[in-house]
């Protein structure tokens, strides 16, 4: 190593700073240290969640591979197509069928072997926990579900972890950014027409709902690359505590090769704007082992004997009744984890049973012996409970080492 002097721009009106240069021979981040605002520690040590592996999540899972930032996370459902191979960098055509949050944890291996990478397959709306959205320096989403996007609003709000999303369509894109409590979320974005597409799904009973909505977008992959540039440099603004434009959508529309900065409108009574009351970090307690009546008990000892469990954003389908035949079945599952052929009676093999559906646990449900984990919740989850004397979040940190790959 050799150490000087260099003049950088915006270091303080021009001065002197003593930097060190590194030897670029050796150093896969010499290049990026010889930037004044460049702190090595913090990309090192940042956590950022990707969800969605598709065109624009291979970018961004580039980039920040590249950059060196030290811990991801990366969720997505599905598997390597043929189709995908045309805008996404990561993936080859060995990869067909395989797991894309797999292939891309070994391309990043192979980009940067200094990079942490856990991959979650599953679905972003049911599988992660809100725990992992609370230790996230950043969540960015690449996404094209309406669903899945106010999946990660909401959990990102709750949570208190800032999100940027990015959205493309042929020559046209989108980068917006979220900060909780400062301007608009992604849900005062919704027009009526959003709200009533996501109403009629909600209308089959959110059943298989991801797949209802998902939608199979035409882009090119330069413009997947542009959008996922912008994203991941304002993970690298916020990993830097630098300044971020919350509320702010910037617009990119490449036929006319023209960019806006709008500020998008935010609804005062938004119903997405509600973060977690005090977390309660319980050691002990994990969604395989843990059952609801055991996680009530620990939220009357801190509530008193009227707490009660409240699964916001989730409903619990606790029986499923047949109008043909009246058969009646306990079940007691997470709605987005049931299968729709479930819903046929196995008795008269009438084609739809009606779920009945909750969102309170008091302590008297039938599933109440039930693992969390049998019911579809997700490890490292917070359950919010409820009384007269106020309201926690429980937190199952318990599972932490084993979600977070800290074991």
């Amino acid at each position: 190593m050799k150490r000087g002097s260099l003049k950088h721009e915006g270091d303080g009106g021009g001065r002197d700073a003593v930097v060190t240069i590194p030897d670029l021979r050796r150093d896969r981040s010499g290049t990026l240290r010889l930037m004044s605002w460049w702190v090595q520690e913090r990309v090192q040590q940042a956590r950022i969640l990707v969800v969605g592996a598709g065109a624009i999540g291979n970018e961004v899972i580039k980039n920040l591979a590249l950059m060196g930032v030290g811990h991801l996370f990366v969720v997505d459902r599905d598997v390597v197509e043929m189709a995908n191979l045309s805008r996404s960098i990561l993936f080859r055509e060995r990869d067909q069928g395989r797991r894309k949050v797999a292939v891309a944890a070994e391309r990043v291996k192979e980009l940067n072997p200094g990079v942490r990478i856990e991959a979650i397959h599953g679905d972003v709306t049911i599988d992660v926990g809100l725990g992992v959205f609370r230790r996230m320096d950043v969540v960015i989403g690449c996404l094209d579900s309406r669903h899945a996007r106010l999946a990660v609003n909401n959990a990102c709000w709750l949570a208190g972890a800032p999100w940027v999303d990015g959205a493309i369509e042929d020559m046209f894109g989108e980068v917006r950014v979220f900060v909780p409590g400062h301007g608009a979320c992604y849900a005062c974005t919704l027009t009526e027409l959003d709200w009533q597409i996501l109403r009629e799904a909600r209308s089959c009973r959110g059943i298989d709902m991801a797949n209802i909505l998902e939608g199979k977008v035409p882009t090119t992959p330069t413009i997947a690359s542009i959008i996922g540039a912008i994203q991941s440099q304002e993970a690298l603004k916020f990993i830097h505590g630098m300044a971020s434009h919350p509320g702010k959508a910037f617009v990119f529309r490449g036929l006319a090769l023209e960019g806006d900065l709008l500020t998008l409108q935010e609804k005062q009574e938004c119903q997405s704007h509600y973060t977690l009351p005090e977390i309660v970090q319980l050691e002990g307690a994990r969604a395989a082992t843990t059952t609801f009546r055991e996680l009530l008990g620990l939220a009357r000892v801190r509530l008193g004997d009227d707490a009660y469990l409240y699964l916001r954003d989730r409903e619990m389908v606790s029986h499923l009744d047949c109008p043909a035949c009246g058969e009646r079945r306990e079940v007691g599952i997470l709605e987005g984890k049931m299968d729709r052929a479930e819903l046929q009676c196995p008795a008269c093999r009438h084609d739809t049973r009606e779920p009945e559906l909750t969102h309170v646990f008091t302590g008297s449900e039938p599933f109440a012996d039930f693992t969390l984990a049998r019911s579809g919740i997700p490890p490292l989850d917070i359950i919010e409970a409820r009384s007269s004397r106020g309201a926690v979040g429980l937190e199952l940190t318990g599972d932490e080492s084993a979600v977070m790959g800290n074991g």
